[in-house]
């Protein structure tokens, strides 16, 4: 599916509610080329710029597709779709989008991601990056595990992806690392029950919860290089921003009394530590579990630098089995105040930035 095919499907009932009367719509496409490139920059979500680009020809011209805007990333529901179909949630809207993706049948997609997410069927026989907009689908060498999940996902068909997984019957859990292309994974196994894990730079970062050491571990060789000693308060997830690798403690409960604390690993050789910082400057963080991403607070979304957008789950027994639901809440940095976002109730949600 090309992206034009997804913008005409995605605004078929909405263009015309942007034209007006006859004498409106042409006063409003005559706007000036510059101006209209202007306010394509600063729309704040993809179903905004697509409903901007079919309002007349000029204005598509002025909104090219490689100009998409900085917005929010969506929530892809990876289950209870029905088949062969995706739906998407948009903060910005707070409405559900519903796509046709023959391509999906079959696929159990994870994240957090951007450009792609990471596709496997129930083993790791079949393993690819998906593209859920365009259907682009990037094969990996299979594995000899019964399952898996990303520790570290592309940003495009070049980056390493990164992955954990296991045999059932053991609790020795597989490190593996290839890049697109490549006929098989570089593994490393080591006992990793619980543990905070990522790509970065050549190395395997495993944070352990029990000791609340990290070790750095060379992926070529897999030999632990040097183990970093622990940070004040322990640590809930790794992310990378900006080419740094961050640690972050967060109060899970959520309390508005609670705190959240972010640290950077310095390293000066084989000399590591973890630095608490006050700040993450433009940037802002979308965290899954123990994973998540960055990216640059810019244009429509610059009011949200600073801030940590946390995707949780509360689990309830019943009688007929566990209930999981979701929840959504930024932490703003500099105010160090949480706020509760409202979300509908929907089946095991990841972050998908589709501009990225």
């Amino acid at each position: 599916m090309e992206m034009d095919q997804y913008i005409a499907t995605t605004v078929k009932n909405g263009a015309s509610s942007l034209k007006g009367e006859h004498d409106q719509e042409r006063e409003w496409s005559e706007l000036l080329p510059d101006v209209l490139h202007l306010v394509s920059k600063r729309l704040p979500d993809l179903t905004d710029f697509a409903r901007f680009r079919v309002v007349c020809k000029n204005w598509r011209s002025e909104a090219p597709l490689s100009d998409l805007p900085s917005q929010f990333p969506w929530l892809l529901i990876s289950s209870g779709s029905p088949k062969n179909q995706l739906q998407f949630y948009s903060l910005s809207h707070g409405k559900f989008q519903t796509m046709s993706v023959p391509e999906c049948h079959g696929k159990e997609l994870m994240g957090p991601s951007r450009k792609y997410v990471f596709a496997s069927d129930r083993t790791c026989s079949s393993l690819a990056l998906f593209n859920p907009l365009t259907s682009e689908e990037v094969p990996l060498p299979p594995i000899d595990l019964d399952w898996c999940f990303p520790i570290s996902t592309s940003q495009n068909c070049t980056d390493y992806v990164a992955i954990c997984g296991g045999k059932t019957e053991y609790k020795i859990q597989t490190l593996g690392l290839c890049r697109p292309g490549d006929d098989k994974w570089t593994v490393i196994r080591k006992a990793l029950e619980g543990c905070l894990m990522i790509y970065h730079k050549g190395m395997f970062f495993v944070y352990s919860p029990e000791t609340r050491t990290t070790e750095v571990i060379e992926v070529k060789s897999g030999v632990i290089v040097t183990t970093v000693p622990p940070p004040p308060t322990k640590l809930n997830c790794l992310v990378e921003s900006c080419g740094e690798l961050l640690g972050i403690s967060c109060n899970r409960s959520l309390n508005r009394d609670g705190d959240c604390k972010i640290y950077r690993l310095n390293c000066e050789g084989k000399n590591c530590k973890w630095v608490k910082i006050s700040s993450i400057g433009d940037q802002m963080l979308f965290l899954d579990g123990g994973q998540g991403f960055s990216i640059s607070a810019s244009g429509s979304i610059q009011s949200e630098r600073n801030c940590i957008f946390y995707l949780g789950s509360h689990e309830l027994i019943k009688f007929d089995g566990v209930s999981t639901t979701y929840y959504l809440s930024k932490y703003d940095i500099e105010s160090r105040s949480w706020e509760k976002i409202s979300l509908p109730s929907m089946e095991k949600p990841v972050w998908f930035l589709p501009s990225h």
